[in-house]
């Protein structure tokens, strides 16, 4: 129990802290990217003025100053005069054809600039354009005007694809990624060592209750003993007097009762220590479902309810299994639809194979289980009917049932059978090699 609950404490903390620091690497990412693309569009915008300053020299060739621009810095240049006319085109190695992208940067500046580019008379150079291409590209763009030292106007646009987001983290995502991993292992070590310094007091509450319960069940053995021996010898010399016999029957009802409750305390307290033995054989699962039928069938009959099988059709391998164990579960499964089944209703027993495992399923028509009950059912000594009116369980049933499933390699689930009742079934693995 307490093993879960640290699991789940552990995992809990972990996942809180874990996800605080995700959250601040994240915030610290977007930081970066934002003052990334920053710098770059003030790059892109120094890179224009520099071409722009030269351009304005009308003794150098347009291509000699443009080209080196471009080749270093993948950038795209479109230079026209007055009328129109290419003075000079750069080669583009953009994802969106590059007449498409010019279409969208003129469109996008129509929109945006307030600054009318043909009416003016000395050199200008407008602001940034953003815009984007057909293949989720972005795109960055700068239209400016050029009169050189004769008094001639040109126009020049240059395009710049911006870096995507992943471009402009790549290097720093190495660097994030060892702290996130080196918070993600101090923080296991460091909340380790408090939870386990933390649960400490629980874990020495909890093994001296164990403890206590274990002792105090194996001292009551005895006395109980000695009471149902002297109860045997008071039935003998009463001479079937109406009232000895009476109380002598309760005596021996009850003292039953309280030697099944001390059985099962003493196989949940050997269970927490790990004494409980397991002997696993090669079990025929046909004898022990029609055995157990046979033992339950005069029950039902006696409480006047029917108990069908749902397994004759089917030839079912043998299992490598406790067969006590087994049967000890399939009859606390049985014991509870009977407790809690009406007179004429129907208990099944189920058992079916699927690809890897033998499932075995009791279902009964009773009054079956809350959903509010359900996280519950299996705890121990949990009583789903509050006001303990039924004397003849303790709570320890399926508790102990878990426990013993779990020990064979198989699973335990819970249904609500259709039209009322809940279904109990387990299911272990196929034939295993005792070797």
């Amino acid at each position: 129990m307490l093993d879960n609950l640290y699991k789940k404490i552990f995992i809990i903390f972990i996942s809180s802290i874990m996800l605080v620091i995700t959250v601040i690497i994240g915030v610290l990412c977007i930081n970066s990217i934002d003052n990334k693309q920053m710098s770059d569009s003030i790059f892109f915008q120094r890179l224009s003025t520099l071409m722009i300053y030269e351009l304005e020299n009308p003794e150098k060739n347009p291509q000699t100053i443009i080209k080196p621009y471009e080749n270093q810095y993948s950038i795209f240049a479109l230079l026209t005069d007055t009328q129109g006319n290419v003075v000079y085109q750069g080669n583009s190695l953009f994802p969106t054809d590059i007449n498409l992208l010019l279409e969208k940067f003129t469109e996008k500046l129509n929109f945006e600039s307030t600054t009318v580019l043909n009416q003016t008379f000395s050199t200008t150079q407008n602001g940034i354009i953003s815009f984007s291409g057909v293949y989720h590209d972005k795109y960055w763009g700068i239209p400016s005007v050029i009169i050189d030292k004769n008094g001639t106007m040109f126009h020049l646009n240059l395009l710049y694809q911006k870096k995507t987001t992943f471009e402009l983290i790549k290097k720093q995502l190495p660097f994030y990624t060892l702290i996130w991993f080196t918070a993600l292992i101090c923080i296991t070590i460091v909340s380790r060592f408090l939870l386990k310094h933390a649960m400490k007091p629980t874990e020495k509450v909890l093994k001296s209750q164990k403890d206590f319960i274990a002792s105090a069940s194996h001292e009551l053995k005895t006395p109980l003993a000695v009471i149902l021996a002297s109860n045997d010898e008071i039935i003998s010399l009463s001479d079937n007097i109406p009232k000895i016999k009476k109380a002598s029957n309760i005596i021996d009802t009850e003292s039953m009762r309280m030697s099944k409750l001390i059985k099962d305390m003493l196989f949940l307290a050997s269970s927490d220590s790990g004494t409980c033995k397991i002997n696993k054989t090669m079990v025929n699962l046909d004898t022990l479902l029609i055995t157990l039928y046979e033992a339950y069938e005069p029950i039902c009959n006696k409480k006047g309810m029917a108990l069908d099988v749902n397994f004759m059709d089917t030839c079912f391998p043998t299992i490598y299994t406790d067969q006590e164990c087994l049967f000890q579960i399939l009859s606390i499964f049985m014991d509870n639809a009977i407790s809690h089944s009406k007179t004429k209703t129907a208990i099944q027993i189920k058992a079916s194979l699927s690809h890897k495992n033998i499932n075995i399923s009791i279902i009964d028509h009773g009054q079956g289980i809350s959903d509010e009950d359900k996280p519950y059912i299996f705890d121990r000594f949990f009583c789903a009917d509050k006001s303990h009116t039924d004397k003849s369980h303790f709570g320890l049933g399926l508790s102990i049932a878990n426990e013993l499933v779990n020990k064979l390699d198989g699973e335990i689930q819970l249904f609500d059978t259709s039209g009322g009742g809940c279904t109990f079934e387990i299911s272990l693995p196929f034939t295993k090699d005792k070797y």
